[in-house]
This record gives structure tokens, C-alpha cells and sequence, in this order.
């Protein structure tokens, strides 16, 4: 089951960036471009600094820019998503919320249906679709997303939200999470079976989309340029606007409300998708709403 987990750990990365980014509105940021975001005023003691990550891209991303490194070290506390864990540690508190319970995906699934997956599948990954039976349909689902996107992590090259993580704790750097793995979970794989299941029919048929549109939003982050990634997005179809909201406005009130309090302590690195600084509703928006005062850091 480990290599499976792997997999579908990489999927989940892979969802949070392309569902977070897809649920902007159509309101444009003051910038352009920029991943990199100084906070300051309303009396605090020194600037802390707001990171749009991509889950997908690795570290070497960071050596062309390293104006990201030296403000990084300024910083005494290192706020992710969710605290980054060691495989084993996920697996545990992930795996059941994957697990079907008394069902099967070949009982969900048309004989048809499951042929086409399994075929699709078999392509993408050399596995057979029995090889998941138990699993859910959103399961499935991520790992394909996954598979789908580009990327270029390795152990020697760890996703940049890993990266700032491990770096913090060496750095002897507190390090917290706006969320528990259990409550990120939660958002993707408890939607109802018959969703979770024309969402995984979907990826398999538009499978040449959902791949371009990937490889677009990957030149964009790397452009850093916000305002063409929360337009590459602002036409999503996939999912409803209550799923966008929960999983990407309702997550952004609950953050904004706990920041001013960190920000206050100290300085503060927060290191989030990129989707969550853009739109009305978006972190950057919301800081400025509140009376901070937000600059871009080239």
C-alpha cells in the first residue's frame, strides 16, 4: 500500500493548488506579478511576508530569486497550510478518509465506466484499477491529477512548501499550520459518492484539458505572474461555486483571522498556495481590507 500512498500524497498536493487557484474571482490584485509579499504597519515590531507556493515545483526554483531566501531568514515563525509530516505519519491520518467503507469501486462504477478508468489507468500508471477497488473515488481521482501535471520534485529537489518547513525547523524557526491534514482531507474526499464520482470521469475524459491548462498555470507560476494565473482560472468549470468557497474562501477567513495575532508576536513567514493571495476574498486583499500595508518583493 506505501507506493499507492506515495502516489495519492502527491495527488492531494497536486488538487490543493489547481482547486485553490481555480476558485478566484474575477477581481484583479493592485499587482501584476509577484509570489513575494511584504506586511507591515498597524504597529507591528517588523514586516512579515506573505509566499504564494506551487505544491508541484521544487526548491532550485528559489535560486534565481534569492530575495525569497534573505527575507525567509528574517523571519522567526514559518506558517504553512498544514504542517508537513513524514510519509508514515500522513499515511495514518489520511488513508481511512480514502478507504471505502462497505462499498467498492467497481459497485460505483458501471462495467463500462470501470473499463474506461482501468484502461486510462493502465496507461498513466501500469496498474490495474482492481488494485484501488477500495478506494474511493476522489482518491483516484488526485492520484490522476498528479499524474496529469508537471512537476519537478525529487527527494534531492522537495516541493517548496516542504522545503521551507525543514528549513525553518534546522533554522531552529517555530513552524505552524492554518490546518490539520485531517481537515484538508476532509474537504476532498467527503463529498458525496456520485460527485466524487463524475469528478473522476471527468479527469479521464478531459484528461488533454485538464493536462494543458496544468502546464499553463506551471509557466505562469514561474513568471510569477498572479494576474494571469487567477485569469487562466477565472472560467473554471470543473467545480461548483460552493466547492470553490469551501475550499478556498471559507479556508481564507479562517486564516485571516489568526494572522494579525501571529503577525504581532513576530515575524512571520507564511508559505500558502498561490491561489489563496488573489481575488476579493484573497489573503492579500483581505490583509489590506484590515489596514496592513502589502508591497510586492522582487
Amino acid at each position: 500500500m506505501k507506493p499507492i500512498f506515495n502516489i495519492l500524497s502527491a495527488g492531494l498536493i497536486a488538487l490543493f493548488i489547481s482547486v485553490e487557484v481555480s476558485a478566484q474571482s474575477k477581481e484583479k490584485v493592485q499587482a501584476k506579478c509577484g509570489l513575494l509579499w511584504e506586511v507591515s504597519g498597524k504597529g507591528m515590531k517588523a514586516p512579515s511576508y506573505l509566499f504564494g507556493t506551487y505544491h508541484l515545483i521544487g526548491k532550485n526554483f528559489l535560486d534565481t530569486l534569492p530575495a525569497i531566501m534573505r527575507h525567509f531568514s528574517k523571519a522567526q515563525t514559518v506558517v504553512g497550510e498544514v504542517v508537513m509530516e513524514d510519509e508514515m505519519a500522513m499515511a495514518q491520518k489520511l488513508m481511512p478518509m480514502m478507504l471505502l467503507k462497505d462499498n467498492s469501486l467497481d459497485k460505483i462504477l458501471s462495467d463500462r465506466e470501470f473499463a474506461e478508468i482501468d484502461s486510462f489507468l493502465k496507461v498513466k500508471t501500469s496498474m490495474n484499477l482492481s488494485m484501488l477497488n477500495g478506494m474511493k473515488p476522489a482518491a483516484v481521482q488526485i492520484m490522476l491529477v498528479a499524474m496529469l501535471a508537471p512537476k519537478n520534485i525529487s527527494p534531492e529537489n522537495p516541493a517548496l512548501d516542504m522545503f521551507f518547513q525543514t528549513e525553518a525547523k534546522k533554522a531552529g524557526k517555530n513552524v505552524v499550520g492554518f490546518e490539520t491534514a485531517e481537515q484538508q482531507g476532509a474537504l476532498l474526499f467527503n463529498q458525496s459518492l456520485s460527485r466524487q464520482k463524475d469528478l473522476l470521469l471527468k479527469t479521464v475524459r478531459e484528461n488533454a484539458r485538464m493536462m494543458r491548462e496544468s502546464q499553463e498555470l506551471f509557466h505562469y507560476y514561474k513568471n510569477q505572474d498572479l494576474e494571469a494565473i487567477e485569469k487562466a482560472f477565472s472560467s473554471n468549470e470543473d467545480y461548483t461555486p460552493e466547492e470553490m468557497d469551501a475550499m478556498l474562501a471559507q479556508r481564507n477567513k479562517v486564516w485571516i483571522k489568526v494572522m494579525p495575532e501571529m503577525m504581532n508576536k513576530s515575524s512571520v513567514f507564511f508559505a500558502v498556495g498561490a491561489g489563496h493571495l488573489v481575488g476579493r476574498e484573497g489573503l492579500i486583499n483581505s490583509l489590506r481590507e484590515l489596514g496592513y500595508t502589502l508591497k510586492p518583493v522582487f
